[in-house]
């Protein structure tokens, strides 16, 4: 069954949700949702696939940078209200990092903790790492190896989008152009110079 046991959660999540289809869909049990013929539950049903595509394509395509050894960040802009549902995947992947994940306009941090989240919303990337740093007092290196990882990310995914010897595309060629900007990824795709074997 596709439709998960939380799915009001899902739908309020979701950019065009209501009070109103909300209430209708606590009514609802998953099987309900997920057979109904209705057009109305049809329409809840979509919203929450669209909020569990959007999930799952950030999980993907969102790439970490670190930000000193206790802070992850990366960018994103979803059209849902799902930073946290990101940001929790994250910080459960590792564990006793902050993970801040957002854009230039608002962004949400996780820390994974003994028994649930330490969670925050910001107004920013950029303000939220500054807050972090002056609170852990974080100081970066711009000659360490590890700045140049969203580099090597650019690299592999130019690599992984060339054309095959028999005209098909391999999967990044796959990617939609949508997807790779909420995730903030500029790669240019079918111009692989290096590959990322060639670094290390």
């Amino acid at each position: 069954m596709r439709t998960p046991y939380d799915f009001v959660e899902l739908l309020a999540a979701h950019k065009d949700c209501d009070t109103q289809l909300i209430e209708r869909a606590r009514k609802l049990s998953p099987l309900e949702m997920e057979t109904s013929t209705d057009p109305k539950i049809i329409r809840i049903r979509k919203m929450i696939y669209s909020v569990q595509g959007e999930i799952h394509r950030m999980r993907g395509f969102v790439r970490l940078e670190p930000r000193g050894r206790k802070v992850l960040w990366g960018r994103m802009s979803p059209d849902h209200e799902i930073g946290f549902e990101v940001a929790d995947f994250f910080a459960k992947r590792f564990p006793g990092t902050i993970i801040v994940l957002g854009d230039e306009t608002k962004s949400c941090s996780s820390l994974r903790i003994e028994g649930g989240f330490l969670r925050t919303r910001g107004d920013g990337v950029t303000k939220s790492l500054e807050e972090l740093g002056s609170l852990m007092n974080i100081e970066t290196d711009e000659d360490d190896a590890e700045a140049d990882v969203s580099d090597l990310w650019e690299i592999y995914y130019k690599s992984q989008d060339q054309p095959r010897e028999d005209g098909r595309r391999p999967f990044g060629g796959r990617i939609s152009k949508k997807a790779l900007m909420s995730a903030g990824m500029e790669t240019e795709r079918g111009r692989g110079n290096k590959r990322l074997a060639d670094f290390i």
